[in-house]
């Protein structure tokens, strides 16, 4: 992780700098891991359009079958039986695939939501701590504030009458 691993001190709290690069980078950094995980996921569709070309061709087949029987035509019936089976074992094999793709999908999308969450906590618990010690800094700066006041103050108490 080439991002700032370990905050630095100052004034009694974290280096603001530090802790907004560390919010930038694993915000990147989960960003281009949803994107991986969208191309993989994008990656796994080609196949699918070949199972619909068989599938396709196979009903196409057994319409054909079905137009002949209902013309009268013969057909033989091993070639009719094993023209439906390769057409049911195409559609269940595309329903299976899409039903993996589907789970797969379901998954990964899950983990994302889940790492996105996890993100978002850290961001606001940082942005917590941050407002925190902002509020801290300013209570300090005020309080000098008020001490060079009062040395004013003072100075101007003791000064001595001109002549």
């Amino acid at each position: 992780m080439p991002a700032v691993q370990r905050f630095r001190s100052a004034l009694n709290g974290f280096n603001r700098n530090d802790v907004v690069q560390y919010i930038e980078y694993m915000t990147n950094y989960y960003q281009s891991q949803i994107q991986q995980l969208k191309n993989q996921l994008e990656g796994a569709a080609p196949s699918d359009s070949e199972l619909q070309a068989q599938l396709d061709a196979a009903l196409e087949r057994c319409k054909q079958l079905e137009q002949q029987l209902a013309s009268g035509q013969p057909v033989g019936e091993d070639a009719e039986l094993e023209t439906y089976r390769r057409a049911e074992k195409t559609e269940r094999l595309a329903n299976e695939r899409a039903q993996r793709i589907y789970e797969k999908t379901n998954a990964t999308l899950a983990e994302a939501c889940v790492k996105a969450e996890e993100v978002a906590m850290q961001i606001s618990l940082a942005a917590q701590q941050a407002t925190e010690q902002l509020k801290g800094y300013e209570q300090a700066v005020l309080e000098a504030k008020d001490a060079f006041q009062e040395t004013v103050d003072s100075l101007y108490a003791i000064q001595p009458e001109e002549m």
